[in-house]
């Protein structure tokens, strides 16, 4: 896969804060030509308010648009929102010839861009299974991955639940696109729930793939990967 990258994203959440203050008012004079007491002004509110998550996504879909030309532009299904936050979002998309992209936007202006050189890759297999798409720092430690010939219907870390995105659908209606988040890097694999016709299996998807000198500072799901 070739990545080209406007800038390198790793995305936080920006908050803006403007503050207004006023000095003390001047003493006024009285009929009796005495000076009364001076009294400050309150200061007035800030007009700047914290960006809301759908403000951001917003923003940052057009910053998206504007990065994502050429052959990596959305095909018809446009944008899909895989993550999203007060600080920016997290994008996949299928390009018009069938190449899976992804990128991020932010609120401050950075974006980054990836897709695959090839139409269709990975191409749908012929039997049930899971297919990473994405694992990379955006709003958070961000895994997007794609279900063939089977419903995902739960994902946990360690027996507790862990929120799934349901993102949209890829490949012709083949791949159901799914998405989860943890708050930084979390190593290991996390459990999926799937239903293939009347059978519910489990499986597992690993949450990253690079070695690690230093795993014990990072949060992790069920086994090791490496």
């Amino acid at each position: 896969m070739t990545r080209r990258t406007a800038v390198a994203a790793v995305m936080g959440c920006v908050v803006l804060a403007a503050a207004s203050c006023a000095g003390p008012e001047r003493p006024t004079a009285t009929a009796d030509g005495k000076d009364a007491a001076s009294t400050s002004a309150s200061p007035a509110p800030s007009a700047t308010a914290t960006p809301t998550v759908d403000d951001a996504v917003a923003a940052a879909r057009e910053r998206m648009t504007a990065a994502a030309t050429g052959r990596d532009a959305p095909g018809p299904e446009g944008l899909l929102v895989a993550a999203e936050s007060a600080g920016g979002a997290l994008y996949v998309w299928e390009s018009s010839d069938g190449r899976f992209c992804h990128g991020t936007a932010t609120g401050v202006g950075m974006t980054s861009v990836a897709c695959f050189t090839r139409p269709h890759t990975p191409p749908v297999g012929k039997e049930p299974r899971l297919v990473p798409l994405v694992r990379m720092m955006a709003t958070g430690w961000n895994v997007v991955f794609g279900a063939e010939h089977e419903t995902v219907e739960s994902v946990t870390c360690d027996g507790v639940p862990v929120r799934v995105k349901d993102v949209g659908v890829m490949a012709d209606g083949r791949r159901s696109v799914h998405a989860v988040e943890f708050p930084d890097l979390t190593l290991g694999t996390v459990s999926v729930r799937v239903r293939r016709g009347s059978r519910v299996v489990t499986e597992t998807l690993a949450l990253e793939t690079f070695a690690k000198k230093d795993a014990a500072r990072f949060a992790s799901c069920g086994e090791p990967t490496s």
